[in-house]
C-alpha cells in the first residue's frame, strides 16, 4: 500500500489549524497509509499509520545539497505523494523530495500572507492543485475511549477550564486578571480549574491544577468542559476542535487570521493590541453569559 506523507512542524495550534487540510487529504486517499512528519506529541492528535519526528537525522539530507543516502531514500520508498508545510526559500527541500518521491510533491509556506484570510483557508489552498474537495474547513479531533481515561479518573470534571499561558508573553493576559476571573467564577458557583503547563508552573499556578499526561488526554478533558477560557494558544484550538465553547483573549495577534474556528467560540481583542487592556470585568461578563447560554442549551 502506497503512502501519503504530510510534513508539518510548528506549535500545537499550528497543527490543529492544519487538521482540515490533513483530514481532507486523508479522506481523498483512504486506500493509502497516512504518514506524518513533525513533532510526535502534537502529531498524535491525528490518527495516522506512521509518525516520524521532524528531528530524525535521516531527514537532514532533504535540507542540504548533495547525494541522498539510502536510509533517507528508504523512508520515502513507498511514498506516492508529499504535501509539506515549510518555508523553503531556496527550493532545496522541494528539489530533494522531487528526486525521491514517486508522485507529485507540493510545498506550502505556512505563514499567512493575506490579512483578510483565515490561516485555515490558506493551509487548505494547496489541495486545489490536486483537485481534492474540502467538505469541512473546521478542525476536528476524533476522540477514543482511551482519550477520556484521564478525565474519568478525576474526582470531578470541571465546568470551566482556564489556560493562562501562550508562546509569547505579549499574548498572555496578566496573572492577576486570571486570578480575579477564576475567583469570581468559583464564587458564582462554576467549578473552574486551571490547566497546568510550563507557563503555569512558572507563574505559580500549581495548586489544584490539571496536568493531563499528553495532548490526547488534554483533548478528552476539554471535551467534557462547558467553557474554555485562554489566550491565543494551542489548548484553545484543541478545545474548539473537540466542540467545546471557547473564549479566546487576543492581544497583538489578529483573530481574523488566528482565532479558533468554532461556532461556539467568542473572541475578545485587546484595544491597540495590548492584551492588558482587556478588562477583567468584560471577560467575566462574557464568560458568565456564555455559561448561562450553554447551561440553557443543555
Amino acid at each position: 500500500m502506497a503512502n501519503i506523507t504530510l510534513i508539518r512542524g510548528g506549535a500545537i495550534g499550528d497543527f490543529v489549524l492544519t487538521l482540515p487540510a490533513i483530514n481532507s487529504l486523508h479522506k481523498a486517499f483512504l486506500n493509502n497509509n497516512l504518514h506524518l512528519i513533525g513533532k510526535p506529541a502534537t502529531l498524535r492528535l491525528k490518527q495516522a499509520q506512521y509518525i516520524l519526528n521532524q528531528d530524525d537525522p535521516r531527514l537532514i539530507p532533504l535540507y542540504r545539497k548533495g547525494p541522498i543516502p539510502q536510509e533517507t531514500l528508504a523512508l520515502f520508498a513507498q511514498t506516492e505523494r508529499v504535501l509539506a508545510y515549510a518555508v523553503d526559500s531556496d527550493q532545496q527541500l522541494k528539489r530533494q523530495l522531487t528526486q525521491i518521491v514517486q508522485g507529485p510533491v507540493l510545498l506550502c509556506d505556512p505563514r499567512p500572507f493575506n490579512p483578510r484570510q483565515h490561516i485555515i483557508d490558506h493551509l487548505l489552498s494547496p489541495l486545489q492543485t490536486w483537485d481534492i474537495p474540502v467538505e469541512d474547513s473546521t478542525p476536528r479531533i476524533a476522540l477514543t475511549p482511551r482519550d477520556h481515561e484521564y478525565v474519568d479518573a478525576l474526582p470531578r470534571s470541571p465546568q470551566v477550564i482556564v489556560h493562562t499561558g501562550s508562546s509569547s508573553q505579549s499574548k498572555c493576559w496578566p496573572e492577576s486578571y486570571f486570578c480575579t476571573l477564576v475567583a469570581t467564577l468559583r464564587k458564582k458557583g462554576w467549578d473552574t480549574a486551571i490547566l497546568c503547563g510550563p507557563i503555569e508552573i512558572e507563574r505559580g499556578f500549581v495548586d489544584d491544577s490539571l496536568k493531563p499526561p499528553d495532548l490526547r488526554a488534554l483533548a478528552g478533558l476539554l471535551s467534557r468542559a462547558s467553557l474554555f477560557i485562554g489566550n491565543d494558544s494551542g489548548p484553545g484550538h484543541i478545545a474548539a476542535a473537540v466542540g467545546t465553547a471557547t473564549l479566546s483573549l487576543f492581544g497583538p495577534t489578529d483573530p481574523q487570521t488566528w482565532a479558533p474556528r468554532n461556532k461556539r467560540g467568542n473572541v475578545l481583542q485587546a484595544p491597540m493590541g495590548d492584551i492588558e487592556n482587556i478588562a477583567p470585568a468584560l471577560v467575566i461578563e462574557t464568560a458568565l453569559n456564555m455559561l448561562e447560554s450553554t447551561d440553557n442549551d443543555g
